[in-house]
Protein backbone atom coordinates (compact mmCIF):
# COMPACT_ATOMS: atom_id res chain seq x y z
CA UNK A 1 0.00 0.00 0.00
CA UNK A 2 1.38 3.39 -0.97
CA UNK A 3 0.75 6.29 1.38
CA UNK A 4 0.42 9.54 -0.53
CA UNK A 5 0.74 12.91 1.18
CA UNK A 6 0.40 16.23 -0.61
CA UNK A 7 3.62 18.23 -0.83
CA UNK A 8 1.99 21.21 0.84
CA UNK A 9 1.08 19.07 3.85
CA UNK A 10 4.71 17.91 4.25
CA UNK A 11 5.93 21.51 4.04
CA UNK A 12 3.36 22.49 6.68
CA UNK A 13 4.56 19.75 9.06
CA UNK A 14 8.14 20.94 8.57
CA UNK A 15 7.20 24.56 9.34
CA UNK A 16 5.24 23.57 12.44
CA UNK A 17 8.18 21.45 13.65
CA UNK A 18 10.59 24.36 13.25
CA UNK A 19 8.23 26.67 15.11
CA UNK A 20 7.63 24.13 17.89
CA UNK A 21 11.25 23.21 18.49
CA UNK A 22 13.01 26.24 17.05
CA UNK A 23 16.39 26.33 15.42
CA UNK A 24 18.13 26.90 18.73
CA UNK A 25 20.07 23.78 19.66
CA UNK A 26 19.92 24.80 23.33
CA UNK A 27 16.21 23.86 23.32
CA UNK A 28 16.68 20.41 21.79
CA UNK A 29 13.98 17.92 22.70
CA UNK A 30 14.90 15.48 25.47
CA UNK A 31 17.40 17.79 27.17
CA UNK A 32 17.22 19.98 30.23
CA UNK A 33 19.66 22.80 31.06
CA UNK A 34 21.68 21.97 34.18
CA UNK A 35 23.82 24.30 36.27
CA UNK A 36 24.75 24.59 39.91
CA UNK A 37 27.54 24.80 42.46
CA UNK A 38 29.85 22.19 43.99
CA UNK A 39 31.15 22.74 47.51
CA UNK A 40 33.09 20.54 49.92
CA UNK A 41 32.79 21.22 53.64
CA UNK A 42 31.20 24.55 52.73
CA UNK A 43 33.99 25.78 50.42
CA UNK A 44 33.74 25.94 46.61
CA UNK A 45 35.47 23.16 44.68
CA UNK A 46 37.42 24.68 41.78
CA UNK A 47 38.43 22.82 38.60
CA UNK A 48 36.37 19.71 39.32
CA UNK A 49 35.01 17.64 36.44
CA UNK A 50 31.32 16.80 36.83
CA UNK A 51 29.61 14.10 34.77
CA UNK A 52 25.91 13.23 34.58
CA UNK A 53 25.60 9.63 33.36
CA UNK A 54 22.03 8.82 32.27
CA UNK A 55 20.56 5.54 33.49
CA UNK A 56 19.05 3.39 30.78
CA UNK A 57 21.85 3.77 28.25
CA UNK A 58 19.93 5.64 25.54
CA UNK A 59 21.71 9.01 25.82
CA UNK A 60 25.28 10.19 26.23
CA UNK A 61 27.00 11.54 29.33
CA UNK A 62 26.93 15.31 29.91
CA UNK A 63 30.05 17.02 31.24
CA UNK A 64 30.98 20.24 32.99
CA UNK A 65 33.88 21.86 34.82
CA UNK A 66 33.63 24.00 37.94
CA UNK A 67 35.08 27.50 38.00
CA UNK A 68 36.91 29.14 40.94
CA UNK A 69 33.61 29.68 42.76
CA UNK A 70 32.49 26.06 42.27
CA UNK A 71 29.89 26.92 39.61
CA UNK A 72 29.34 24.64 36.62
CA UNK A 73 27.12 24.25 33.57
CA UNK A 74 26.67 20.95 31.72
CA UNK A 75 27.26 20.33 28.03
CA UNK A 76 25.74 17.39 26.17
CA UNK A 77 28.05 18.05 23.22
CA UNK A 78 30.39 20.84 22.18
CA UNK A 79 27.62 23.21 21.07
CA UNK A 80 24.69 21.78 23.00
CA UNK A 81 24.11 22.69 26.64
CA UNK A 82 22.25 20.41 29.02
CA UNK A 83 21.71 16.78 29.93
CA UNK A 84 19.24 14.13 28.82
CA UNK A 85 16.02 14.13 30.79
CA UNK A 86 15.64 11.33 33.31
CA UNK A 87 17.67 9.72 36.10
CA UNK A 88 21.46 10.18 36.29
CA UNK A 89 24.39 9.03 38.39
CA UNK A 90 26.62 12.03 39.09
CA UNK A 91 30.41 11.72 39.33
CA UNK A 92 32.62 14.57 40.54
CA UNK A 93 36.42 14.40 40.56
CA UNK A 94 39.52 16.58 40.57
CA UNK A 95 42.09 14.05 39.31
CA UNK A 96 43.69 14.78 35.96
CA UNK A 97 46.98 14.72 34.09
CA UNK A 98 48.18 17.93 32.50
CA UNK A 99 50.95 18.78 30.07
CA UNK A 100 52.23 16.91 27.05
CA UNK A 101 56.01 16.74 27.42
CA UNK A 102 56.21 16.30 31.20
CA UNK A 103 52.81 15.25 32.51
CA UNK A 104 51.84 16.67 35.87
CA UNK A 105 49.25 14.95 38.00
CA UNK A 106 46.57 16.86 39.86
CA UNK A 107 45.60 14.57 42.71
CA UNK A 108 42.09 13.48 43.56
CA UNK A 109 40.72 15.35 46.57
CA UNK A 110 37.13 14.13 46.45
CA UNK A 111 36.05 10.91 48.22
CA UNK A 112 35.13 7.91 46.06
CA UNK A 113 31.49 8.06 47.20
CA UNK A 114 31.19 11.06 44.84
CA UNK A 115 33.11 9.65 41.84
CA UNK A 116 34.19 6.04 41.13
CA UNK A 117 31.67 4.65 43.69
CA UNK A 118 29.21 7.51 43.39
CA UNK A 119 26.16 7.63 45.62
CA UNK A 120 24.92 10.83 43.92
CA UNK A 121 21.72 10.48 41.88
CA UNK A 122 19.55 13.20 40.35
CA UNK A 123 16.65 13.54 37.94
CA UNK A 124 16.88 16.03 35.07
CA UNK A 125 13.67 17.55 33.68
CA UNK A 126 13.00 19.76 30.64
CA UNK A 127 13.74 23.43 31.21
CA UNK A 128 16.23 24.75 33.75
CA UNK A 129 17.57 22.50 36.49
CA UNK A 130 19.61 23.87 39.40
CA UNK A 131 21.62 21.05 40.96
CA UNK A 132 23.96 21.99 43.81
CA UNK A 133 26.21 19.42 45.45
CA UNK A 134 27.37 19.93 49.07
CA UNK A 135 30.11 17.31 49.47
CA UNK A 136 31.87 16.25 52.67
CA UNK A 137 35.58 15.43 52.77
CA UNK A 138 34.99 12.43 55.05
CA UNK A 139 35.56 9.14 53.29
CA UNK A 140 38.07 7.20 51.25
CA UNK A 141 39.96 9.08 48.52
CA UNK A 142 41.60 6.91 45.88
CA UNK A 143 44.19 8.19 43.43
CA UNK A 144 43.33 6.68 40.03
CA UNK A 145 46.11 4.63 38.48
CA UNK A 146 48.43 5.18 41.48
CA UNK A 147 49.24 1.46 41.72
CA UNK A 148 49.64 1.12 37.95
CA UNK A 149 52.06 4.06 37.82
CA UNK A 150 54.04 2.52 40.68
CA UNK A 151 54.24 -0.74 38.70
CA UNK A 152 52.20 -2.75 41.22
CA UNK A 153 49.35 -3.88 38.97
CA UNK A 154 51.27 -5.11 35.93
CA UNK A 155 48.85 -3.48 33.49
CA UNK A 156 45.60 -4.69 35.04
CA UNK A 157 44.11 -1.19 35.14
CA UNK A 158 43.16 0.53 31.93
CA UNK A 159 43.35 4.26 31.42
CA UNK A 160 40.19 6.14 30.58
CA UNK A 161 37.50 8.40 31.96
CA UNK A 162 36.28 7.98 35.50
Amino acid sequence: MHLWLPRGWCLGVLCVSILAFGCNKENAPGLGRVAGTVTMDGSPVADAAIAFEPQGGTAGTSLGLTDASGKYELYYSRNLKGAATGEHVVRINTYRETGDDKPQIIKETIPTKYNSKSELKVTVTRGSNKRDFALESKGEVIQPYAEEKAGKTKGKLKKGCM
